[in-house]
């Protein structure tokens, strides 16, 4: 069983470290791309996992990430929210009732109409 320093991929346990502040600068704009229905969904949680498992082990490389065979996504879910909790993330439920959050809108619109 995973502990706080371990994630569970393809029913292995692997070594997580806490971010250093490079590293957290990579992260952050991941965390904004994350979700399951986008290659670049998918590769911001692989980044993402990747850098906590290169801050315990300075061997292992992106493609090794890439190469976990048998992940699923539940484990996929759980490992991100463990690397965002020892990045000091809160995490909280959506309360019964509550909308969930908002998606980031694809286009920009402005906000007021140019002047004449």
């Amino acid at each position: 069983m995973a502990d706080d320093r371990t994630i569970t991929l393809g029913g292995q346990d692997f070594p997580i470290a806490p971010l250093t502040l490079g590293a957290m600068r990579q992260a952050g704009p991941a965390f904004t791309r994350i979700g399951i229905d986008s290659s670049e969904g998918m590769g911001a949680q692989a980044t993402i996992i990747y850098l906590a498992m290169h801050a315990a082990n300075a061997a292992v490389t992106p493609a090794d990430v890439d190469a976990i065979v048998g992940v699923t996504f539940p484990e996929l879910k759980a490992a991100v929210e463990k690397v965002a909790l020892l990045m000091g993330v809160e995490m909280r439920k959506i309360e019964p009732g509550e909308a969930p959050p908002a998606q980031p809108a694809t286009t920009m619109t402005p906000a007021i109409a140019p002047a004449p």
